[in-house]
């Protein structure tokens, strides 16, 4: 089994919560500073956020057995700018794979499992 790690740094909106997809599913909702381990099979993801009206562009994975990967979701500047909130609300926000894990607070990692049938 993976595991993918999505974590949300601290920034505006602090009361909404971000939303992460997998293959177009729902599987978590991150408040500011958080994040989720996700378990996954090895096999090909496309994982996304959202914070209504504005997302991510999809990011692809490709997770091979015991792979351990990291995505960073953030509201960036180019989050404000016209172009995000009116012609590209679909790429407004910022998904990108780093190196290591992020330091979160005690309490603010969940855990999820996702197994296909």
């Amino acid at each position: 089994m993976s595991t993918v790690t999505v974590y949300r740094e601290y920034g505006a909106p602090l009361v909404s919560r971000m939303q992460v997809f997998v293959d177009g599913n729902r599987v978590a909702a991150l408040r500011s500073e958080s994040s989720v381990d996700i378990t996954m099979e090895e096999g090909r993801y496309t994982v996304h956020v959202a914070l209504w009206p504005q997302a991510s562009a999809p990011l692809d994975l490709d997770l091979s057995a015991d792979d351990r990967v990291t995505l960073r979701a953030r509201v960036g500047l180019r989050a404000n700018t016209f172009a995000a909130l009116f012609r590209r609300p679909d790429r407004a926000l910022d998904l990108d794979v780093v190196a290591g894990r992020p330091r979160m607070p005690a309490g603010r990692t969940e855990q999820i499992d996702i197994r296909r049938d």
